[in-house]
Order: C-alpha cells, then sequence, then structure tokens
C-alpha cells in the first residue's frame, strides 16, 4: 500500500524518485530548504488543525454545560414542586389529626366529668347515709 503525501499530490512524484530539479543541479542544501519549509507549513496546517479542533471541543463542551444547567434548573423545579405537593398534603394530615385528638380529648373530658359527677352524687348519698345514721344514734340513745 503505497501511502501520498502532500508533496507527492502538489508534484506527483514520490519523494524517493529523482525530480526534475535534481536533475537540473539544485544542491542538497536547496533541496534540505525545501523539504524543511514543506515539513513547516505541515506543522503549520497541524497546528491549526489542533486549534480548530480545541475550539470545537470548547464549543460542544459549552453547549453541554448549558444543557446541563438547564437540566438542573428543570429538576430543581420539579423537586420544588413535588416538595409543595408534599407539604401540603402533610398539613392536611396534621389537620386532621390534630381534628381527630381534639375531638378524643372532648370526649375524655366529658366521661370524666360524668364519672366525677357521678362520684359526687355517690359521696353526697354516702354522706346522707352517714348523718342519718348518726342522728338515728343520736335520737335512739336520747330516747333510750
Amino acid at each position: 500500500m503505497t501511502t501520498v503525501v502532500e508533496n507527492e499530490k502538489s508534484s506527483g512524484q514520490r519523494p524517493d524518485e529523482p525530480t526534475g530539479e535534481a536533475g537540473t543541479g539544485l544542491a542538497a542544501a536547496e533541496r534540505f530548504d525545501k523539504v524543511e519549509a514543506d515539513m513547516r507549513e505541515g506543522f503549520s496546517r497541524i497546528d491549526q488543525d489542533i486549534r480548530d479542533l480545541r475550539h470545537e471541543v470548547k464549543a460542544q463542551g459549552e453547549t453541554l454545560r448549558g444543557e446541563i444547567q438547564a437540566q438542573g434548573e428543570t429538576l430543581r423545579g420539579e423537586i420544588q414542586a413535588q416538595g409543595e405537593t408534599l407539604r401540603k398534603e402533610m398539613n392536611a394530615q396534621g389537620e386532621s389529626l390534630r381534628g381527630q385528638m381534639i375531638a378524643l380529648g372532648d370526649r375524655l373530658r366529658d366521661e370524666m366529668n360524668t364519672r366525677l359527677l357521678a362520684l359526687d352524687a355517690s359521696i353526697k348519698s354516702y354522706q346522707r347515709t352517714m348523718i342519718g345514721t348518726i342522728v338515728a344514734a343520736l335520737l335512739v340513745n336520747k330516747f333510750l
């Protein structure tokens, strides 16, 4: 397989074949200068290609950075929306529980009041019985 270099494309001859210039008596130094100039031109093209690639990579990086930031903002918005929804649900659950606790407290208070009233009635009944017994005992002692 033969590789074609830039010099072959322009002149149509391979570097290992003598050129017409060699036949005209170009000195080795002149040929060396030409090869050196061709090399410099090639390196210059490579440098430019590298700069172009760096520019493309930088542009793609900036594009990706922008896309990532946009997706981050979108996710941030979605998370905030979900947070608000959860906050509302928690508040509703809290209000429901608060209502249930208040109702339970009211029922317990009513039950306690009912029992205390019953206890108070029992104590008053006991007191009346005791007073009646004492009065009867005193009357019996007085008449006896």
